[in-house]
């Protein structure tokens, strides 16, 4: 990257931070407002480098530069042009405009307008990473106030000169200053605008695109940027200067959950963790083979990326060289069981601002299928000859859990698999990719390896200049620093130590862990055409919006489900949680649209109830989710625990309108194999029992109805044992034939107090058995009385478990 371009990206980056010190009092226009920001307060004077940002930001409006004195091919020109598309990318007029603009305006929710949506939902003022509580966006519209902005403003010239040498090894730590001082802050606050873009995002995209019309310019030979991007934008406008770029990795599934024996829970935490660093860094080497920054990444989660790239020769060609390079170490390193496809389409700024309606969504339905096609077409006639011919060495073997050939040590692990079981997630912060292999240090791709570092550690490798450093990523913290590529939001929530027989014992009642699978509904057609709305002629479609929703999802699955799992909202079936007391339960995996998670039974059952409330806090209702819960003896197989799950999470979305929950495997695969044999035509005259519900169903009927009726009314009534308990189960089982809604009348006839009960006790027992019996009648209650019923046993230590040690 030159200086040039280096400069060009720091001063898009910057063109507006004139806003935050306009809404902090200063009197001009913001343009001017920053330009003096820089000069007087982080001292950027007069040479070349830092004339070039000066420009950007105080000639990136067209009143100022079309009488600027500034070369034809001055960089100001292409923040002009690049703001103009990010702008008209983010401005939308609103449905009831009002004239003039208001500083104190709050950023609005990025669902508003999401999904058909027409509402008014705003955040609170704040900078992000500062307090851990999750800022959901509400009704209530609180103003920014002049003192908010004067301390944003502070905290970020403060970090901006402690943590910034204005070259190319801190732009990425620039855009972590940012995000953190401006994510909550709106680009614009025109009362006749909607304000759903916030000025983070604004400004990175503005670097974005600067970026890609400089190297497009510089590929094509124009050097009048002037004629070219501000006489004759409408012409620029048409060029296809521009390549939507994505990646997805294949076989994730397979690589995570092939875990067997003990250390099993640990050694998935850091099979997960791998994947997403090993994306990470890929798409860091990528963009520095390329020469831009992460200001280009648009998307990053659960194995799947999109970025904004240059359409050029060379950009195709380092994209085809990454493509092959990367796949043929994955080969060496795990056969075939990992795969990145990669896919690009050209696109001009009139497609990323869908025009004609319906491009843009064809530009990424176009991506998508060279994705797919890469996938269908993955080896070469060289690559199929190069696999056939590996040589097994003598004393080599399949590693027991990635299935690489090669030397394994005594636990049946090849290097990467023993490293990453070793590999220190949840007590550094820092993790570093190095050139060189050290102890401990886990390969990323050809020439990399990957350390954890603690900050001292960190500190050290810089200060003593080793050579071996390549970039270093922070987790769910904002640093800055020579080449601190990202900081990475992980949902990294564990209790520390905790194994899967720890969790069983911490359980309430009986014994036994949980798995919990879920992941957001239709995210894809959500992604791609979550904002298409023909009756406002689709005037949210804009990349913009695309990238702000893609950061909103990473930030709740990856960095607030922290904060949802510390501090518990549900408490349905424990009895000793006490206030600021996380769940008993570990992440597996967070990122992008799912999680997985284990823990004490309870707890995960809770924990998922939080996760949905949270989700629904954050979205406005406009997102669902969908997930599966099985219940386990704690020698379980984890990876029989995934797939079983995997498949309650399955069926759950098979539900209309899906926003459902599936709880218990046996049921759910007594519910599919009904009707399959001879032995199971009885089944099928009994009560569907598969426990899968709408999430308000589950919660509050099956819980806050039936199961806490169940609680209440047995821990009043301690002399009814658990069996006759199960006598009704059975009864309500087999409610089909008559005989046994006879029989269930009679059991709940016998409960029935004696003469001398207190007439507390005979008006519990009658409303008890009154809403028994008409549960009794209605099939979907009946339904969940049977779940309710499982859920009560389970809390009180009574079990029925099958021989493999589901429940």
């Amino acid at each position: 990257m030159t200086n040039e371009h280096t400069n060009l990206i720091i001063g898009s980056l910057l063109h507006d931070i004139g806003k935050i010190i306009f809404r902090a009092g200063e009197r001009k226009n913001h343009s001017e407002s920053g330009y003096e920001y820089l000069k007087n307060e982080l001292g950027f004077g007069e040479s070349a480098d830092t004339k070039t940002v000066l420009d950007c930001v105080l000639y990136h409006h067209s009143a100022l530069i079309k009488n600027a004195k500034i070369a034809d091919d001055s960089m100001a020109y292409i923040t002009y042009i690049a703001d103009n598309i990010a702008s008209a990318s983010d401005r939308r007029e609103a449905s009831e405009p009002e004239p003039g603009f208001d500083a104190r305006l709050p950023l609005e929710s990025i669902f508003n307008h999401f999904k058909k949506n027409n509402h008014k939902h705003y955040y609170a003022p704040a900078m992000l990473g500062r307090d851990e509580s999750i800022n959901y966006p509400s009704d209530e519209k609180k103003p920014f106030t002049q003192e908010q902005y004067d301390k944003i403003k502070l905290q970020m010239t403060d970090a901006l000169k402690r943590g910034i040498t204005w070259d190319f090894h801190y732009i990425n730590s620039l855009l972590e200053i940012l995000e953190s001082a401006a994510a909550y802050i709106p680009s614009s606050t025109s009362k006749k605008e909607v304000a759903d873009i916030s000025l983070y995002d604004h400004s990175k995209l503005t670097a974005a695109i600067s970026s890609c019309i400089y190297m497009y310019l510089q590929s094509t030979g124009e050097h009048n940027y002037k004629e070219c991007l501000f006489k004759n934008a409408e012409e620029f406008y048409k060029r296809d200067a521009f390549l939507l770029f994505s990646a997805d990795i294949s076989g994730i599934q397979n690589f995570i959950y092939t875990v067997q024996g003990e250390g099993a829970l640990k050694m998935l935490r850091a099979k997960s963790f791998y994947l997403e660093i090993f994306m990470e860094n890929m798409i860091d080497e990528l963009f520095e083979k390329i020469g831009v920054s992460r200001a280009n990444l648009l998307y990053c989660g659960g194995g799947h990326m999109y970025a904004l790239l240059p359409n050029t020769a060379e950009t195709i060609e380092k994209i085809n060289n990454m493509h092959r390079s990367v796949n043929k170490w994955l080969r060496g390193r795990f056969n075939i069981s990992l795969y990145v496809s990669f896919g690009y389409e050209p696109c001009s700024k009139l497609t990323l601002h869908n025009e004609p309606s319906g491009s843009y969504k064809a530009l990424y339905s176009a991506v998508s299928k060279k994705i797919s096609e890469d996938k269908s077409h993955r080896y070469s006639a060289e690559d199929i000859i190069e696999l056939n011919s590996q040589k097994v060495i003598s004393g080599e073997r399949e590693c027991r859990i990635c299935k690489a050939i090669g030397p394994v040590d005594e636990d049946g692990l090849c290097t990467i698999c023993a490293s990453i079981k070793n590999f220190d997630i949840l007590n550094k912060d820092f993790f570093t990719i190095v050139s060189e292999e050290l102890a401990g240090s886990i390969p990323v791709m050809e020439g990399r390896w990957l350390v954890a570092d603690s900050e001292k550690e960190l500190r050290t490798r810089i200060g003593n200049q080793d050579s071996s450093f390549i970039r270093a990523f922070s987790k769910n913290a904002f640093y800055s620093g020579q080449d601190i590529a990202s900081k990475l939001w992980v949902g990294d929530y564990t209790i520390s130590g905790a194994s899967m027989n720890d969790f069983a014992k911490a359980a309430e009642g009986i014994d036994r862990v949980a798995v919990l699978r879920l992941d957001v509904d239709n995210l894809g057609q959500a992604f791609v055409a979550g904002f298409d709305d023909e009756a406002n002629d689709n005037r949210y479609v804009t990349l913009s919006r695309t990238a702000t929703f893609s950061r909103q999802m990473s930030i709740f699955f990856k960095y607030h489900i922290n904060h949802i799992l510390k501090n518990p909202q549900h408490d349905n079936f424990a009895n000793k949680n006490k206030s600021g007391e996380g769940r008993n339960v570990s992440i597996v995996y967070s990122g992008g649209d799912d999680v997985f998670l284990v823990g004490a039974w309870n707890d995960v059952i809770d924990a998922a109830l939080d996760i949905n409330d949270s989700f629904e806090k954050f979205s406005r209702g406009s997102l669902t989710i969908s997930g599966g819960i099985g219940l386990y003896s704690a020698g379980y197989p984890i990876h029989v625990m995934a797939d079983e799950v995997g498949k309650l999470e399955d069926f759950s979305k098979e539900l209309e309108g899906k926003n459902a929950v599936t709880l218990f495997y046996d049921s759910y695969k007594n519910k599919n194999d009904t009707g399959k044999n001879e032995k199971n035509q009885n089944d099928s005259k009994k009560t569907d029992t598969s426990g899968r519900y709408d999430w308000k169903t589950f919660a509050d009927k099956v819980i806050g109805e039936k199961y806490n009726e169940l609680r209440v009314f047995f821990e009043s009534n301690q002399d009814r044992g658990k069996s006759f308990l199960y006598r009704l189960l059975e009864l309500l089982r087999g409610r089909s034939e008559k005989i046994n809604f006879a029989r269930y009348v009679y059991l709940l006839a016998r409960m029935e107090p004696a003469k001398e009960a207190s007439p507390q006790e005979k008006e519990d027992y009658r409303a008890f058995t009154e809403k028994m019996y008409n549960w009794m009648k209605d099939e979907e209650d009946c339904r969940q009385l049977i779940t309710a019923i499982y859920l009560y046993a389970y809390h009180t230590r009574q079990e029925e478990k099958d021989n493999a040690g589901r429940i």
